[in-house]
């Protein structure tokens, strides 16, 4: 029995110091949480809130730790069980001595516990000891019943748990061991998730090919963090969203036949993994490029149905001024292999792809495009060096800069010369047939 003990306490010793390990950054929320232990608050309420796999259990774990290490009583809820929830948690914080500091207690996936929410925000919370603190983790930020109290405004600490910074999640790959020249592309499909980051590593470790690793991680995300939907016409309104720059009311009316397209737009922007702004709604980064991708593996006849609505004129917001729209363009070329990526260039909303004769496939549009505006730039004997080393760069396969200048026969630093003329060529080409419908120089 002794050493089943010890062997339980070094697995668990085990587990903490790997999951030590893959914690980075969350600064904010770790003060905010030693703040509120070390404070002399009579009460603290940490509400913390994000889009699935931000790691919001990562930090309740975090702080289960930090509070045992000061000898202070834990309790931890990790989900909502109906029906005994209220006698348990009565049960599970006894009479605390005199003098004695408050409990902490650990309440995850609180977007279940709206059952018993009046319950703990009006008579449970209120009745635990003073010093007493409490976190609670959910997807959705508090309602107003918890905001709008000027009670509960007084001691509630509310943190969004987002993406990691572009810095933190190279740390976090690079504590992975994942090799310098593989963390842009799962950087670029995890889009700073730390979960997706780590299933993208988990893959990657497998010896899946890039396009598995992509799959993989899409069905994983759809899965995990989308989770189910209400109806069908909400996944068709996450499909659109998915696809288009912005998704506003009106392109939701012309785009989802079926539901209300007030209340699907309003659910849409209620979601933890969407983002509103002045022209509308969008989801992560990370969420895009997985339903794109899971939706265009598992039925490709949809995946069309979806793209042909927004081909075909459904409003998409304020065209691209000219810094963005040339960002676009050569984040285009780079993704020329990458049809997926295509699919979220903003540039397959573009004027001159909508009134291409392949607009109903726009990633096959934005192709015309670009080789048509490249062979337009091929025919004026002034850009023949240009041209040639676009198409060594972008087209032609070379999977470096310096292996396409190797290609072309030139010093790096006359090819780079040539590459950058020729962007700005290509750029303003492509600027002129947005804008004025002109093709030629």
């Amino acid at each position: 029995m002794a050493s089943e003990e010890h062997a339980v306490t070094r697995l668990e010793e085990y587990l903490r110091s790997a999951r030590d390990r893959a914690f980075v950054g969350r600064a904010a929320e770790m003060g905010a949480f030693r703040s509120a232990l070390a404070g002399d608050a009579v009460f603290t309420v940490l509400y913390l809130h994000g889009a699935g796999g931000t790691g919001k259990t990562t930090l309740l774990r975090r702080y289960a730790v930090e509070a045992e290490r000061g000898r202070r009583q834990v309790i931890r809820v990790d989900r909502f069980e109906p029906g005994g929830m209220i006698p348990a948690l009565l049960a599970a914080i006894p009479p605390a001595p005199e003098g004695a500091a408050g409990p902490v207690v650990l309440l995850d996936e609180f977007e279940h516990w709206q059952p018993v929410e009046w319950w703990l925000r009006e008579e449970f919370l209120p009745g635990l000891p003073v010093g007493t603190v409490v976190v609670l983790a959910s997807r959705t930020p508090p309602g107003f019943e918890w905001t709008a109290d000027p009670g509960w405004n007084e001691v509630l600490r509310v943190h969004e748990v987002g993406d990691l910074s572009p810095t933190e999640a190279e740390m976090l790959l690079d504590r992975y061991a994942v090799p310098r020249r593989r963390q842009r592309f799962l950087a670029e499909l995890a889009g700073g998730n730390p979960l997706a980051l780590r299933l993208a590593v988990e893959a990657a470790g497998t010896g899946k090919d890039d396009d598995e690793i992509r799959l993989w991680l899409a069905q994983a995300v759809v899965q995990e963090v989308v989770g189910e939907l209400p109806s069908a016409a909400h996944r068709h309104a996450l499909e659109i969203c998915a696809y288009a720059e912005t998704t506003t009311e009106m392109l939701l009316r012309a785009t989802v036949a079926e539901g209300d397209a007030v209340d699907l737009f309003r659910w849409l922007c209620s979601l933890p993994y969407a983002e509103c702004g002045a022209n509308g709604v969008r989801v992560r980064p990370f969420v895009r490029n997985a339903v794109r991708t899971e939706l265009q593996w598992r039925d490709p006849l949809r995946h069309e149905a979806v793209l042909a609505p927004l081909a075909e004129g459904a409003p998409l917001g304020e065209p691209l001024p000219r810094p963005e729209f040339d960002v676009a363009v050569r984040d285009a070329l780079r993704a020329w292999r990458r049809p997926d990526l295509l699919a979220g260039n903003p540039l397959v909303h573009s004027r001159m792809v909508i009134a291409s004769e392949a607009a109903a496939e726009p990633v096959t549009a934005l192709r015309d495009v670009l080789q048509s505006t490249l062979e337009t730039l091929g025919e004026d004997p002034r850009q023949g060096k240009q041209h040639r080393a676009l198409i060594a760069t972008y087209l032609g396969g070379a999977p470096t800069q310096e292996a396409a200048a190797e290609r072309l026969g030139l010093p790096f630093s006359t090819y780079r010369r040539h590459l950058n003329r020729g962007l700005e060529v290509l750029c303003s080409l492509l600027w002129r047939r947005e804008s004025t419908g002109l093709d030629l120089i």
